[in-house]
């Protein structure tokens, strides 16, 4: 009977145990991630890896100019700040095109994902593959976005700050360009989330998961730091123990590869299930709010999990 439930529940999730009832349903967001993350870690491999095909000329391309960089850090002279900033412009720029052909990848991620975080049943080939073909005109839309706005941050930033050398008054466009780029950095957490869930305009998806991080960018802020706890530690244990950093560099590297690219979209998109179920859904005839979680005031009955919106 053990190994039965504990296959159903590898497999199917809570849906796949028999006499499941509400009471068994967690309480509040962080215990439904919890249990989530239970169930599909060893899942979040395979999806992690089928999202890395998209990036694969990115790796190569940033690997590229990381060996570059090496080389020109490492000669006799010490290399000019304007020979560096330049290899770093000449990467951005490339990578723009490298990050917007993952947005249909991103797309099909991103379902998959956000039926495991709602404790929801997901084939991954086939829902990833359905997702992708239904919204890979949005997704590439939004990973253009992606693509360009570091290179344009990096590329106004050193406009801006030059200027500001002569005039103070250019540290105004300085410090607005680093605030769109925070900004978009944050939304764009939100944005594949709305466009797998609902019937939007690319504009619209743009317009609401802009709105919705500004009303709650304390959250988005600790979200994105959250994501950024491996490099932290990874970045802290190398200036510790300098001589460890290539150990370090390959453990991360690989950690990424394999594993934590997914397990940090499963933050963020639990975190957009949270804000669409409390700020859209309530506006939408029919929407299911609180997905995954216990309702309150219910008597103990078998839960029968609703469709989904898209």
């Amino acid at each position: 009977m053990a190994i039965r439930d504990l296959m159903n529940n590898y497999f199917y999730g809570k849906q796949g145990k028999g006499d499941y009832t509400v009471a068994d349903m967690p309480q509040n967001r962080l215990s439904l991630f919890g249990e989530v993350l239970k169930v599909r870690w060893s899942g979040l491999f395979g999806v992690n890896l089928l999202y890395m095909v998209a990036w694969i000329p990115a790796i190569i391309w940033t690997l590229m100019n990381l060996i570059a960089l090496y080389n020109l850090l490492n000669g006799e002279t010490p290399p000019p700040a304007e020979e560096v900033a330049g290899l770093m412009s000449t990467w951005l720029m490339i990578m723009a095109p490298c990050i917007a052909i993952t947005g249909p990848f991103n797309a099909g991620v991103t379902y998959v994902l956000r039926n495991w975080a709602r404790d929801e049943h997901s084939f991954v080939l086939s829902d990833f593959k359905d997702a992708l073909k239904a919204n890979w005109k949005q997704a590439l839309v939004i990973s253009v976005i992606d693509g360009i706005m570091p290179f344009l941050m990096v590329t106004c930033w050193r406009f801006y700050g030059a200027m500001a050398s002569q005039n103070i008054i250019f540290i105004l466009p300085a410090a607005l360009t680093l605030l769109i780029g925070i900004i978009w950095t944050l939304a764009s957490m939100l944005a594949y989330p709305l466009l797998i869930t609902y019937q939007l305009r690319t504009r619209d998806v743009i317009r609401n998961a802009v709105l919705m991080t500004v009303a709650k960018l304390p959250f988005a802020v600790l979200i994105k730091l959250a994501t950024l706890v491996v490099p932290a530690l990874a970045y802290g244990l190398m200036v510790l123990i300098p001589s460890i950093q290539m150990q370090v560099l390959m453990v991360v590297s690989l950690l990424y590869l394999t594993f934590m690219v997914a397990f940090n979209k499963l933050i963020t998109v639990s975190y957009a299930n949270w804000l669409c179920e409390t700020y859209l859904n309530p506006r939408i005839e029919g929407a299911r709010t609180n997905i995954g979680l216990r309702p309150e005031n219910w008597d103990d009955v078998t839960y029968i999990p609703e469709d989904d919106e898209k």
